[in-house]
Formats: structure tokens, C-alpha cells, sequence
């Protein structure tokens, strides 16, 4: 896995959110996310978990769905209470590099786009 320079997230179309993958939350995920939303944990279940696997994780995200609590300006509606996989994941720091690499592409300027071409 390759790390690359990191890039300002607040200057993304919130990729992460939308393509990355899956959101496992755990019981205290749950319970963070309950508390700032002023509901129940087993009315955050009923609201919010989108999937439970076989094994019984559960999940709020699924594969290539937009998250549920992206807002209409590409930020997080539960930032201080994200679930422990959202803290933990950055674009320059993954081994497939595709949600950088677009990421990238969105973040560098058309002068520099057009002259890296040449």
C-alpha cells in the first residue's frame, strides 16, 4: 500500500461518502450517533442501519450508495459522532487507489491539468 500526500477533504466532493465502500458501526457507534441524533439506540437501528451481515456486523453505508448522512454541502451530518470506520479512513492511505486518484484529478487547477498534458 502506497501513502500518498494528503489532500484537503473539505476541497472533495465528499468521494469517501459516496463510492468507498461499506460503514460498519459498533454497539458504541451506535450509541454516539444515537445521542447526538436525540434518539434511542434501538431507534437509530430502525432508522439507520442499512445492513447486517451473516456475522452480524451492522451497517449504515452500503457498497456504492451516497451515505445517508451526507448533507447537501458534500459535509457530514454526524461529523462529531461519525462511526469509528469514518474517523479511520483516508483516500492517500488505501490499497485501491481509485477514490485518490479522482480526488486528486478534482483537486489540481485546469492550468495545471492542461499543462501537465502538453
Amino acid at each position: 500500500m502506497v501513502s500518498h500526500e494528503r489532500l484537503d477533504c473539505l476541497k472533495c466532493p465528499a468521494l469517501c461518502c459516496r463510492m468507498a465502500g461499506y460503514v460498519r458501526v459498533s454497539r458504541d457507534d451506535m450509541r454516539r450517533l444515537a445521542k447526538h441524533l436525540n434518539i434511542s439506540v434501538a431507534d437509530f437501528e430502525k432508522r439507520h442501519v442499512v445492513e447486517v451481515t451473516k456475522k452480524g456486523e451492522k451497517r449504515i453505508k452500503e457498497g456504492y450508495k451516497t451515505c445517508q448522512f451526507l448533507d447537501e454541502n458534500h459535509m457530514c451530518g454526524v461529523y462529531e459522532a461519525r462511526p469509528h470506520d469514518c474517523r479511520g479512513y483516508v483516500c492517500w492511505n488505501q490499497p485501491d487507489e481509485t477514490v485518490y486518484g479522482y480526488a486528486v484529478f478534482l483537486q489540481t487547477g485546469i492550468a495545471k491539468l492542461r499543462e501537465q498534458e502538453k
